[in-house]
């Protein structure tokens, strides 16, 4: 069963363009940071500190007659966009926020990118039975779908972390030794998962410069019980990977296994979360990852946010972010065709008294796999108007940026919610997901466009169904009871498109 953290995860962006493909309704070729008539550019990696790429026309200090239509950036090749939460501001300081998303289109890619990926099984005692069966089977299968040339490692852990097989290369002479290890794993002992980790974080990052897909696929049932434990220690070295271009595909089966834990490691490393109520499930999740891996659209791939003179970026929520100075980077590793990603910034806007100005510039920075994997970066520059009209400013709120805003935040409450469920906090998960539902449906009354209404709409009714499976986890036995809150905890549109 897939969780996108449900997979901690929002979403991946990549390359490419689609022909065709317009900017979302309602956002404004001032917030889009391209003025009509005029492309985004998209250069090499030599060129990332050259001056912005393109920047909107001036917008009036008072509210515009009419909305401009936003440039296709898509169509061009631009699949980063941004803007505010409106596109007008009131004059002095005050904390906003503005909405970056990246939109890789589904265009087929000619050349598929050499994956290296680390398989690591928990070979703890819970696993014994038909956990490892299934496991052993969804290894090999997995295996048997990567194509020659690709790099493979396996490892598992228990009491220790033991290396099955070192990273090799795939091939008729080796395949037979992988298909080897695989058969003799064998359930014993406790949970070392930190050393395990580290392990496997260590076979995929010694791919060669050619494998820049580097993915490691951890498949557990249980919480940590040896070595370091905590969320936050695993959580951090899932992002030391990460800085090697690692992600953690997390994948939690049964009832026990900690949620916090893979939901950091997936956080930390921009990888993918998954909950399994059944073993079984292994086999579609694997084949759900080897699709993902064979439509690689961009690799190493990150979001630099620099703020224009008088922005103070404050924060990225439910993301990884890297802080310079003034200027933030969000981590967004391998991306794949046809993924959307999206994120926050809180903002901190210093406005003065009129004018037009630059609110942020924001990159996406990416090597290209069907192109050599040359560096490539695409910039827009989101921009606001300043008016003294408090109507203007909500009259004018850019669609997509705000509904963005109300999926994110009720994803992070509908996250906490589900461990109120697991603690037996009833009363505050309800709480907490009747303001994620009304939020939601709020959002929904009050976009004009069709594609957010309906994407606010269907988030509602998504929190809605998660508030029934809370309600009746009150009355359910424990073991069902954590169930449920595997199963909200997966289901949060945080996860969505990671």
């Amino acid at each position: 069963m897939r969780t996108m953290l449900a997979g901690l995860l929002m979403g991946f962006a990549a390359l490419g363009c689609a022909a065709g493909a317009a900017a979302p309704p309602g956002t404004s070729a001032a917030a889009a940071g391209i003025a009509p008539g005029m492309e985004a550019r998209q250069e090499g990696a030599e060129a990332a500190a050259a001056a912005p790429a393109a920047v909107a026309g001036p917008a009036a200090a008072e509210a515009p007659a009419s909305r401009p239509e936003a440039a296709p950036e898509a169509s061009r090749g631009v699949w980063i966009g941004a803007a505010g939460a409106s596109d007008l501001v009131l004059p002095g300081t005050r904390e906003t926020q503005l909405g970056v998303w990246v939109d890789v289109p589904a265009a087929r890619r000619e050349a598929r990118a050499p994956a290296a990926v680390a398989l690591l099984v928990d070979a703890s005692g819970s696993m014994q039975g038909a956990k490892m069966d299934h496991a052993r089977a969804a290894a090999q299968a997995f295996v048997d779908r990567l194509p020659d040339g690709d790099v493979v490692s396996l490892a598992s852990f228990a009491d220790a972390a033991q290396e099955r097989v070192a990273p090799t290369v795939l091939g008729p002479a080796t395949r037979p030794a992988v298909a080897r290890a695989i058969a003799a794993l064998g359930p014993e002992g406790s949970t070392n998962l930190f050393d395990g980790l580290r392990l496997a974080e260590r076979h995929a990052a010694a791919a060669p410069p050619t494998h820049a897909v580097r993915r490691v696929v951890l498949i557990s049932d249980g919480q940590a019980n040896i070595g370091p434990s905590s969320p936050e220690i695993l959580g951090a070295l899932a992002q030391r990977g990460a800085d090697h271009g690692v992600q953690i595909t997390s994948i939690g089966v049964g009832a026990d296994y900690d949620e916090r834990t893979l939901n950091a490691l997936a956080l930390g490393s921009s990888g993918r979360l998954y909950h399994l109520t059944e073993a079984r499930q292994m086999s579609s999740v694997l084949e759900r990852e080897l699709a993902l891996l064979q439509t690689t659209a961009a690799t190493g791939a990150f979001v630099e946010i620099v703020p224009a003179p008088g922005v103070e970026l404050l924060g990225v929520p439910s993301e990884r972010a890297d802080r310079s100075g003034d200027t933030i980077r969000v981590l967004l590793g391998t991306m794949f065709g046809g993924q959307h990603r999206e994120m926050l910034v809180r903002v901190r806007v210093t406005a003065p008294a009129a004018g037009s100005h630059p609110l942020a510039s924001v990159r996406l920075h990416f090597r290209d796999p069907e192109n050599g994997n040359v560096p490539r970066v695409q910039e827009v520059v989101a921009r606001y108007g300043v008016t003294s009209d408090p109507a203007q400013v909500a009259a004018h709120q850019n669609e997509r940026t705000q509904t963005l805003a109300a999926v994110i935040e009720t994803g992070m409450m509908q996250l906490d919610a589900a461990q109120d469920v697991s603690s037996g906090d009833f009363g505050a998960a309800e709480a907490k997901l009747a303001a994620a539902e009304e939020r939601l449906r709020q959002q929904a009354a009050s976009a004009r466009s069709t594609k957010e209404k309906a994407r606010a709409a269907d988030a509602a009714s998504a929190v809605a169904s998660a508030r029934k499976t809370a309600r009746a986890a009150a009355a359910s036995p424990p073991a069902a009871r954590r169930m449920d809150a595997l199963q909200m905890n997966s289901a949060s549109r945080l996860w969505a498109d990671r």
